[in-house]
């Protein structure tokens, strides 16, 4: 799995691209990285030609999250995770 690295506090957009089949439902979720609380959740925005995005705002605290795609197409469940790292920026 890849780990996207962002800062702490950063807004991180999940998309998904459909395959030509518009999902009936279709929602992003960011949990923690032990994946035992839902920090943001809601349904994704279409912009048009099959994309959908949600913008979610990463914890101040560091470490590692996970944002998660949940649709259903033709009634069957697809699921699609990514791996974020959230880390302090460089201080001079």
């Amino acid at each position: 799995m890849n780990i996207t690295e962002a800062l702490i506090g950063d807004t991180v957009k999940t998309t998904w691209v459909d395959s030509g089949v518009t999902p009936s439902a279709i929602t992003a979720e960011l949990f923690t990285g032990s994946e035992t609380s839902i920090i943001a959740a809601g349904a994704m925005t279409s912009s048009g030609d099959g994309h959908f995005f949600r913008l979610m705002t990463l914890p101040d605290t560091p470490g590692f999250y996970v944002s998660e795609t949940l649709a259903t197409i033709d009634g069957l469940p697809y699921k699609r995770r990514k791996k974020i790292h959230a880390i302090l920026g460089e201080v001079d």
